[in-house]
């Protein structure tokens, strides 16, 4: 048993990227739009360079809960601003200049890169959205082609753009696919495919900081039973309901664990353990299940001493566990912090099925 934290999955690809794009690519983007010479009678650069600043602004100041709202309006405003300047580009302020064309250029697929990966959460809207504005934009060059506008030899600039901006969809799309592929495979690897707890492996692999408060090892009692009377697939089902009532029970505020057959490891955050195991316990015994069967829980609890590594704690709660089942099982032992693995239970009920073996946690 590892003496290994809470183990957290990281942010969303698509949250990752967002903080990048808005916070660091754009504002980059604005500073060296405000460096380039665009002609002060031509407005296409700086109300470029409002857009960027605009969009990191936002992303930065408003709460977590609206930057999807931010991404999303900030995709479909920068393909209007283009289809915008597409359609006016015969007027003489949007007509394009070689400083326009040569960010056209530069920062089309860069955008269609970056725009594929913010969307890596909703890989069609990416799609679209990168078609579109890749549409856009050599709609944009082509007007300011036939314009008379050119760079060089190169005398097919929309068609430039349309290929490029295809390779770069495709390529971002696919590194995305493979990511996605990554993330759901790390996930099988560590949640318990039937209850959708983290598994054991998960525990051995959790990666170092604060550790737990509590530790509670949970077992149902006379599991056996339920197999020898109603079939796996009733087996399958009461691990079910033990693992959502868990969950539930939890509410975010820690990690459960299916540790094997019908054994689960709980780290819970907050300070009141007792009463959310003996919650769980409370719940799982007032159910029924196939064939009106009823099953119960034993747990084992434990605080951990000051400085006391988590395979100690973890040990003292199985013991205690062991002490719920010597007992007579559907009850909770707690053993007392930092003290020593608890053989048998030494004092009367606290409270209902509520018991300890040492001192209250």
């Amino acid at each position: 048993m590892p003496h290994r934290p809470h183990i957290q999955d990281p942010a969303p690809l698509h949250d990752q990227v967002g903080r990048l794009y808005f916070r660091v690519v754009l504002p980059a983007v604005m500073g060296a739009l405000t460096l380039s010479r665009g002609g002060q009678d031509n407005p296409v650069l700086p109300l470029l360079t409002v857009l960027a600043g605009l969009g990191a602004a936002l992303h930065l100041l408003l709460p977590a809960r609206l930057r999807d709202a931010v991404r999303y309006g900030f995709a479909v405003t920068a393909i209007a601003f283009v289809l915008g300047v597409a359609a006016f580009g015969h007027l003489p302020p949007l007509r394009g200049t070689p400083a326009q064309l040569s960010v056209a250029l530069l920062f089309t697929p860069a955008t269609l890169m970056a725009w594929t990966l913010l969307f890596a959460d909703r890989p069609r809207t990416a799609l679209a959205l990168n078609v579109t504005l890749t549409l856009s934009m050599t709609l944009l060059v082509w007007r300011w082609q036939v314009q008379g506008l050119q760079s060089g030899p190169l005398l097919n600039l929309p068609l430039l753009v349309a290929v490029i901006g295809a390779a770069v969809v495709y390529s971002a799309l696919t590194f995305a696919h493979m990511n996605a592929r990554y993330h759901a495979g790390e996930q099988e690897r560590v949640r318990d495919p039937l209850t959708g707890l983290l598994n054991r492996r998960a525990l051995h692999e959790r990666p170092d900081g604060p550790e737990p408060l509590h530790v509670a090892v949970l077992d149902i009692d006379h599991f056996k039973r339920v197999n020898d009377t109603h079939g796996h697939l009733a087996e399958d089902r009461v691990l079910r309901a033990v693992a959502d009532v868990i969950q539930d029970a939890l509410a975010g505020q820690g990690e459960a664990y299916r540790w094997g057959g019908e054994e689960f490891v709980l780290l819970p955050a907050g300070s009141d353990a007792p009463a959310v195991l003996e919650g769980v316990r409370r719940e799982i015994a007032a159910r029924q299940f196939t064939g009106g069967q009823r099953v119960t829980l034993s747990a084992g609890l434990t605080r951990r001493g000051d400085g006391e590594d988590l395979a100690r704690a973890f040990e003292r709660a199985d013991a205690a566990l062991r002490a719920a089942k010597d007992a007579g099982r559907d009850r909770v032992v707690l053993a007392a912090p930092g003290g020593p693995v608890p053989r048998r239970l030494t004092s009367a009920p606290l409270a209902g099925n509520l018991l300890s073996a040492g001192p209250v946690v």
